[in-house]
């Protein structure tokens, strides 16, 4: 394939994922809905950076970082799931406005 076809492909899928997450960003009512959105952002960040560190040709360490921020990325996965489940214990519910009722 044309190396310049394949960048065109990556960057727009990059940015065709960005804007769905920025979209649902701004249109989310639940709570996992928005943890997705945030998401896809994050992933689209990471796919780009990968295909500029393959068309640059960097080191290994940069690919390193992005296994890094993948992990920690999966980490913050957990974490606000975890907390997604305390608010719906709570509350019995996902939605946005139920946030703004706690108190403490």
């Amino acid at each position: 394939m044309n190396p310049d076809v394949m960048a065109a492909l990556v960057y727009a899928a990059s940015v065709a994922a960005a804007s769905a997450g920025l979209y649902g960003v701004m249109t989310s009512k639940t709570l996992v809905r928005l943890l997705i959105s945030v998401e896809m952002i994050f992933n689209s960040v990471i796919l780009s950076a990968a295909f500029i560190g393959y068309v640059v040709g960097v080191d290994s360490g940069f690919y390193s970082l992005l296994i890094a921020t993948i992990v920690l990325t999966i980490a913050e996965i957990a974490i606000v799931s975890a907390l997604l489940v305390l608010v719906y214990r709570r509350k019995y519910s996902l939605d946005v406005d139920a946030l703004r009722e706690i108190k403490g």
